[in-house]
């Protein structure tokens, strides 16, 4: 078996592990007997259970690459189409029900508080901040907090959406929703940023 096939289905039996037993009662022997691989090989690709699950956690949650649509031809389309591939993949009932299982371990697990305060504040590769640094250079927009505004139109829209599924909506979203909603908050975006850098 290669190396990414087992991988994968190490962090594929983590994450059922942790929904199943929480932080504290997921370990190493568990997660090993349900992906069917031996502890020695388990521990060979991840040497410890925190940094097991600091990698389960930054590849499903937090090291996403949304694409902007090939045919999306303004910035606007591009960043719509950019946030509805972005919520598209969070909002697939896997890693909802991972985000569930580490809101309920937050409170818990000082371990899990850290992976998430690391894997927040890292990380280059935000597809959000790097297409909104394009934009600002783009249109001269000196001087700005990217990552700030990244935060603010992630939470207007998938941010908004997750919580939504979260809290068990009486509809579920449609496409279509998303789609609407997530065209409404762009525009807002950047009809807000064109008033804070009048040209």
């Amino acid at each position: 078996m290669e190396e990414c096939v087992r991988r994968e289905r190490i962090l594929e039996a983590a994450c059922k592990v942790l929904q199943k037993h929480g932080y504290h009662g997921a370990s190493m022997d568990k997660v090993a007997e349900c992906s069917g691989m031996s502890k020695r090989t388990l521990y060979k690709m991840f040497p410890s259970k925190l940094e097991l699950f600091q990698i389960l956690i930054r590849d499903r949650l937090f090291d996403v690459r949304p694409q902007v649509a090939p045919e999306a031809t303004t910035a606007e389309e591009e960043l719509t189409s950019l946030l509805i591939d972005l919520a598209r993949t969070i909002l697939r009932p896997d890693r909802i029900s991972l985000i569930r299982a580490i809101i309920t371990e937050s409170s818990e697990s000082e371990d899990v508080r850290e992976i998430i305060a690391t894997l927040e504040t890292g990380g280059d590769d935000n597809a959000l901040e790097t297409w909104l640094q394009a934009y600002c250079r783009q249109h001269g927009y000196a001087r700005t907090n990217v990552r700030s505004w990244g935060k603010m139109l992630f939470g207007m829209t998938v941010g908004d959406f997750i919580f939504e599924t979260l809290g068990c909506a009486q509809k579920p979203l449609t496409c279509d929703a998303i789609q609407q909603r997530t065209g409404m908050a762009v525009r807002i975006f950047l009809s807000g940023l064109k008033s804070i850098h009048p040209a």
